[in-house]
């Protein structure tokens, strides 16, 4: 989890708005608007959104743990 850490810290500090931290095992995400704290804990029943800084995306975050088919 340090590693991780030191990667958002790295991410803000050169001019990202929006990190989401996706744990596709335990089957959520934690959204972070800054390095120190997730904003928000999201569900697989939730949507993943891009906010204002990509306002049209938005995708049920339940769809990205389905299995690939081919």
């Amino acid at each position: 989890m340090a590693e991780m850490a030191e990667r958002l810290l790295d991410y803000f500090d050169n001019a990202t708005f929006l990190v989401w931290l996706i744990y596709p095992t335990q089957r959520y995400a934690l959204v972070y608007r800054c390095a120190q704290e997730p904003d928000r804990l999201l569900k697989s029943s939730d949507y993943l959104e891009g906010e204002e800084i990509m306002p049209e995306f938005r995708l049920l975050l339940g769809d990205l743990f389905q299995p690939l088919s081919f």
